[in-house]
Parts: structure tokens; sequence; C-alpha cells
């Protein structure tokens, strides 16, 4: 006796594959955004002697979480393209996640990496000056602090974007 099985609507392995390396670049990619936000505390907290291996690894964080945010836009838009009918671009929720995205790589390439340069470039000229006898402080420090902030309202702007985007791309409004 052959038991009738019942399967799921035929959708296209194309767009299951598309969908799948969009995920996973959109967990490695903004995971390792998130994660670099830890190495530059870490960073700050350590002082001289750990400082530039700190900020080696923010830099390999940065360069590789990046190429993948890219890779979310491309296979995203690929998934999209080879899509069921039930996905479009004519979808609001579409055009709406990809303004999202923009706004993100803008605040990104705008505000954060900005920062983030001249941050790492102060606290390396900063683990190189001697040090100063209380109360005295580097002028340096100053910097950092007003580069920090930068950096943290950008990140904030970046995560709030990131949650619309989830929020999108879940309940699909």
């Amino acid at each position: 006796m052959i038991a009738a099985v019942h399967s799921a609507p035929s959708v296209s392995v194309l767009f299951q594959s598309f969908l799948l390396l969009h995920i996973i670049c959109a967990i490695g990619g903004f995971g390792a955004l998130v994660h670099r936000s830890f190495a530059l505390d870490l960073a700050r907290r350590r002082g001289d002697a750990a400082t530039a291996g700190v900020l080696a690894v923010y830099g390999q964080l940065s360069q590789v979480g990046e190429v993948l945010v890219y890779g979310v836009l491309l296979f995203g838009l690929a998934a999209v393209a080879a899509a069921p009918s039930g996905i479009s671009f004519a979808k609001p929720w579409v055009g709406a996640a990809l303004g999202v995205y923009i706004v993100m790589v803008g605040v990104l390439h705008g505000l954060v990496r900005p920062a983030e340069r001249r941050y790492r470039k102060t606290m390396l000229e900063l683990a190189q000056m001697p040090a100063m006898a209380p109360p005295k402080r580097p002028p340096q420090l100053a910097e950092l602090d007003r580069q920090y902030r930068r950096i943290g309202a950008g990140m904030g702007i970046f995560n709030l974007a990131l949650i619309g985007a989830l929020y999108l791309m879940v309940f699909r409004p």
C-alpha cells in the first residue's frame, strides 16, 4: 500500500538557496558589526599593551562584517527576483526594506566608519605617548570620547534601522 504524501507547495530551489545565503550573510554581517562594538570597548579599557592587537581584530571584524552586509543586499535582491508569485519588487515592504538598508549603509559609511578611523588613529597615538602624571590628561582622551560618542550614536541608529528591516521582512506589512 502506498501512502499519499502531501508536500508543501513547490518553492524554487533557486529562491530557497538565495534566501539561505541572504540569511547567512545577515547573521554573519550584522553579528560581526555588533561584536566589533565589544572589541572597541575592550580596546578602550585595556590600555597601551593590548591596544594595537585589539584594534587589529576590530579592523578585521569590520572588513568581514561589511562584506557580508553587502551580501545581504545582493542575495536579498536575487531571492526576490527568483521568488514565487507572492513576493515581488512591487510589494511595499520590499521597497521599504531596501530603503532602510540604504539608510543603514549610509549611516555606516557616513558617520560610523569616519569616526572609527579617527578613533583608531587617536588610540594608537595615545598608546605611543609616555604616561602623564595625574591630574594631567592627554588631549587625545577628549578626542577619543568625542569619536566614541559618534560611533555609539551611529551604531544606535544602525541598530534601530536593523530592527525596522527585520520587522519588514518578518511581518511583510
